[in-house]
């Protein structure tokens, strides 16, 4: 395999971006990513600049798309992210063009939906696009354009619109249309999200059983439920309430997202919503970790990804995407890197760095394990699960090319 010079790659970056690139292995301009193979698991977190979304494509071919946000912020997504691979397309239909380049089929096994904001699963207030029918939403409708889903999961569903906590009107206005639309259109199916349940999403190919002792989805919070690390659940409900009077009764949207891990073999992932109650979190890391590879809370906005939650989950490779450098901090990212928290190496990647964080943080020993790379972030977890690679794909174009590959092995920081 042909690779690039670690000096002539870091010269083509700048001279801020030498940093964080210990034991990487840099592909060749041109190379493309090598895409699925039968018993991998590969995990997409795609960067459009104005959403989160992450599909996976599990060891038997059964694939789920989690979150597919679609906002325009002119205080934050305009100004400061830009859109990817450019502003011609909204998020849901760059998202869709991407996963045509992965599956050949047009119907995805499932849907997952944190919760209900735009940056996850589009706002009809904001920037938006007509169905065929009329309904004016965003985000995973334009993404079920093309793809036909069959199986659909959020944190509320069925009971949107009577949760006794709160509701975000625009969020449940979206989803409700989004849902009905949906179940005409390709008979997509919802399911309440049961915390704490095994295997709920399961694999739906895997006819021989062979990933049966291997492969695991456990659902593990929402609604501010969590699951107990047995065969239980706890609702945090009450104490959150205690401890923010000022909400009079409610809870933050952000504090009612669901949030999956994933496990294969000796590799395990997080993948959650916005959590970004300090204390929730702290009780969630319990249930959360030690895993490989960690999608952060809220953005790792300032609220979220605290001491306790980072020295819990043990990640070797942090992902996350933002909106404006704000989400990109010296509290989370200390937390994130400490090794007073946690020994072991690590790499935080960020689908954007905008320059004003580059700059402001050059100097501060952090940086040492943010990658300078920006784009796609991409995990091949090998058969078995006992190794993965952590890919940057370029968002400037769509032609999946290679930007970054670094090999690790699962569990290494557990």
């Amino acid at each position: 395999m042909k690779r690039v010079g670690r000096r002539e790659f870091l010269g083509g970056l700048g001279a801020s971006a030498a940093v964080g690139l210990a034991n990487a292995q840099v592909i060749a301009p041109g190379e493309r990513y090598p895409g699925w193979r039968q018993g991998e698991l590969d995990i997409h977190f795609i960067q459009t600049g104005t959403g989160e979304q992450t599909f996976f494509i599990f060891p038997d071919g059964t694939t789920m798309l989690f979150d597919c946000g679609d906002f325009y912020w002119e205080k934050w997504a305009d100004s400061t992210v830009p859109r990817r691979p450019s502003p011609e397309r909204l998020g849901g239909e760059w998202v869709s063009r991407y996963v045509q380049r992965l599956v050949p089929q047009r119907t995805i096994d499932y849907f997952m939906l944190s919760h209900w904001h735009g940056d996850h699963c589009g706002n009809p207030n904001r920037r938006h696009r007509k169905l065929a029918d009329g309904r004016e939403v965003c985000g995973v409708a334009l993404f079920a354009e093309d793809f036909g889903i069959r199986h659909y999961f959020d944190h509320q569903w069925p009971r949107a619109g009577v949760y006794k906590y709160s509701v975000d009107e625009h969020g449940l206005k979206m989803v409700q249309e989004m849902i009905e639309v949906l179940r005409k259109r390709c008979g997509m199916e919802p399911h309440p999200f049961k915390v704490g349940a095994l295997n709920q999403i399961a694999l739906l190919h895997d006819g021989t059983g062979a990933y049966d002792k291997t492969f695991s989805i456990r659902n593990l919070f929402a609604n501010a439920v969590y699951w107990d690390g047995a065969d239980g659940t706890i609702d945090y409900a009450p104490e959150y309430i205690r401890r923010n009077p000022k909400t009079k009764g409610g809870i933050d949207e952000n504090s009612l997202s669901s949030g999956i891990r994933i496990q294969y073999g000796p590799f395990k992932a997080y993948f959650g919503g916005d959590i970004d109650c300090p204390d929730f979190e702290a009780r969630l890391a319990k249930v959360v970790g030690p895993v490989d590879v960690c999608k952060t809370n809220h953005h790792a906005c300032p609220s979220s990804m605290g001491a306790p939650f980072c020295a819990a989950v043990r990640a070797q490779a942090y992902v996350s995407s933002v909106w404006g450098p704000s989400q990109i901090n010296s509290a989370s990212l200390s937390n994130m890197t400490s090794r007073e928290l946690y020994p072991g190496d690590r790499v935080v990647m960020f689908g954007n760095l905008p320059d004003i964080r580059r700059t402001h943080y050059a100097d501060r020993p952090f940086m040492r394990d943010v990658l300078p790379v920006q784009g796609h972030s991409v995990f091949k977890v090998a058969p078995g699960g006992r190794t993965f690679d952590a890919f940057v794909l370029t968002d400037m174009d769509e032609s999946m090319r290679v930007l970054y590959r670094r090999r690790f092995t699962s569990g290494a920081n557990a």
